[in-house]
């Protein structure tokens, strides 16, 4: 059989989920690759993100280095890398740093918020999309829960 490379884009849910059962299903075969490429070198638990927002959990409880999660998976690369473009007709995955050839190609890129155009949504609000996200809203609950414990009025 010839070498046939399988890569996955995106950590998330789906690319972790996709890939470790891709190692699982081809790990007795030595023809067959599969390459999860990430901008992080983790993977974020995304439905626990409100847990950091609200301080019930530390920081990095959340978070999972691939590394790790995939370390006996012999048939696994790990890329932490931003794809830049998927060209279709070469079938390679490009991204910053290399290219990465393909025979099947798996998106798992995840989700974009959507506020339904309600007024003052993305002047006023918040969004909880990531970790980043999650640390910056916990910082501004401790903020304002601090100034109105010494507001007089």
């Amino acid at each position: 059989m010839a070498q046939k490379n399988i890569v996955v884009v995106g950590a998330g849910f789906a690319g972790v989920y996709a890939t470790k059962r891709l190692a699982k299903h081809f790990k007795r075969d030595q023809d067959v690759t599969i390459t999860l490429i990430d901008r992080h070198s983790y993977f974020t638990y995304m439905t626990e993100l409100h847990e950091i927002a609200a301080d019930r959990t530390p920081e990095d409880a959340i978070q999972y280095d691939l590394q790790r999660l995939f370390c006996r998976r012999k048939n696994v690369n790990l890329v932490t890398d931003t794809v830049t473009n998927i060209d279709r007709e070469n079938k390679v995955v490009k991204t910053k740093h290399g290219a990465y050839p393909y025979d099947y190609v798996m998106l798992g890129i995840g989700s974009e918020p959507n506020d339904f155009g309600t007024p003052g949504v993305k002047e006023n609000g918040f969004t909880l999309g990531s970790w980043e996200q999650a640390i910056q809203l916990k910082a501004h609950i401790e903020d304002v829960v601090r100034r109105g414990a010494v507001e007089q009025d």
